[in-house]
């Protein structure tokens, strides 16, 4: 369930960014993050993510050396407040082809935990092997780990039409990993 780890992601696994990038690309939306993962994002990907806009999960007001001020990057108080943001500006962004406004949700765990309940679908990736989270000390104090919310389970099933995820490896990386597709537990027994 370890999803952050010293404030960045806790492996490189080239075959998980491209997964993401496309189904990013595949259903082009709005995005929200939390604050810390904001900070991290920008960091680490200098190009962006390929969402607009996105809202930014915070306490405190994004300025303009937060990164935010011409890329289409508002803030919001909590999740409700920023799917309300999305909501009244969908016109502008929603898909033309669907007319979809689709709204990704990209961590970190407070967000992933307030948005669960909400979420039409899941995307993980699943890494099963190579890499021991104990071992990489993220139990430590000042490991700042962070991990996908407890119950996620309690709202998700796989989807019976996605692809049988398939366990593979990445040389580059040595992990071991899965693509894994979910949908609710109330659409799977409607």
């Amino acid at each position: 369930r370890l999803i952050g780890f010293l404030g960045d992601l806790p492996w490189r696994l080239d075959p998980d960014l491209q997964h993401f990038r496309s189904l990013l690309a595949a259903h082009r939306g709005a995005g929200i993050l939390g604050r810390a993962t904001y900070d991290e994002a920008i960091r680490t990907h200098p190009e962006g993510l390929p969402l607009r806009p996105m809202v930014v999960l915070t306490s405190r007001p994004m300025v303009a050396g937060d990164g935010a001020a011409n890329c289409g990057v508002s803030s919001a108080a909590s999740l409700g407040e920023a799917l309300a943001q999305l909501q009244d500006t969908a016109a502008s962004w929603a898909s033309p082809e669907s007319g979809s406004a689709v709204v990704w949700v990209l961590g970190g765990a407070s967000a992933y935990r307030e948005a669960l309940p909400l979420a039409a679908s899941l995307s993980l990736t699943l890494i099963t092997g190579g890499f021991d989270a104990a071992a990489a000390g993220a139990g430590a104090p000042c490991a700042r780990a962070a991990y996908f919310p407890e119950g996620w389970e309690d709202y998700f099933v796989l989807d019976p039409s996605a692809v049988t995820p398939e366990s593979r490896f990445d040389a580059a990386s040595g992990l071991t990993y899965e693509f894994h597709e979910y949908i609710p537990r109330r659409k799977a027994v409607a």
